[in-house]
């Protein structure tokens, strides 16, 4: 039985590396995904980039007159904030099914369940670099040029996606346990969306104010949105999203080695 455990535990954990070394696995079924979906389409999934785009630009104009602000620091502001809130809420939401959605190939052939997930994120990381053109329209139109601080933004995006990963592992898990994990976590996301500094600016609440201080998500913003409009993030931004990443990858780690053989089963 010991030696048992320990082989277990040494499969688990080999899990996690023969995912990473396949990696073009995951990228090529990613790419898949997105072609499949949008292969009758002329633009493909620069569509969801125009509705992006429509909405950004329709709220900019409205918002910016409730909030009494010019639109050239709105506008901006908005549209990097949804670019970036588009990644994060499309995966927060494909988590919790991510088993359930995939469970005719679970229960057919033997698959490391990392590569599943890293399937999702590959294919939201795509739609998030047909995303971020939005961004670079608003740099044109605006004339701005955030100057190499915008180079933050990509260690602050990989924190934030490592984040992601962990959540994902946790979420996919209690979601093929439990088929409420789905719908809660929809509404727990929509819920986010509106207490996360998206549409409004930071500066509109206090700086002790348990909106910020307590929502990781806002930490997570900051880390991707501050470098892409010329400024640093503050230090407590990647001081969270690091301590959220260990805390969340110990839980993950957890529940992926003493869970994951059930999933078969619950799905």
């Amino acid at each position: 039985m010991g030696i048992y455990r320990g082989l277990d535990k040494i499969y688990k954990q080999s899990d996690l590396f023969a995912a990473l070394k396949a990696y073009d696995i995951w990228l090529f079924l990613a790419w898949l995904d997105i072609k499949l979906r949008y292969r009758r389409s002329k633009i493909g999934p620069l569509w969801i980039t125009l509705s992006m785009a429509i909405f950004c630009l329709t709220l900019g104009v409205v918002y910016s007159k409730l909030l009494k602000t010019d639109i050239s620091e709105y506008l901006p502001f908005l549209s990097v904030s949804f670019v970036i809130w588009g990644l994060i809420s499309s995966l927060l939401i494909e988590f919790p099914n991510l088993y359930v959605d995939n469970a005719a190939y679970i229960k057919d052939i033997h698959i490391n369940f990392y590569t599943v997930l890293f399937r999702v994120v590959a294919r939201n990381a795509v739609v998030f670099g047909h995303n971020a053109l939005i961004i670079l329209g608003i740099y044109i139109y605006f004339d701005l040029w955030p100057g190499f601080t915008f180079l933050l933004a990509i260690p602050g995006l990989g924190l934030v996606l490592l984040n992601l990963v962990s959540i994902g592992v946790i979420l996919s898990i209690f979601g093929a346990r439990y088929r409420d994990v789905a719908q809660i976590n929809q509404s727990l996301v929509q819920v986010l969306f509106f207490i996360s500094p998206v549409l409004w600016f930071p500066r509109l609440v206090p700086q002790d104010s348990w909106i910020l201080i307590a929502n990781p998500f806002a930490y997570f913003l900051d880390l991707i949105r501050s470098p892409l409009l010329g400024s640093t993030p503050a230090l407590a931004s990647w001081g969270v999203a690091i301590g959220t990443l260990i805390l969340l990858s110990i839980v993950a780690a957890f529940l992926y080695r003493t869970k994951s053989s059930r999933i078969p089963f619950w799905v």
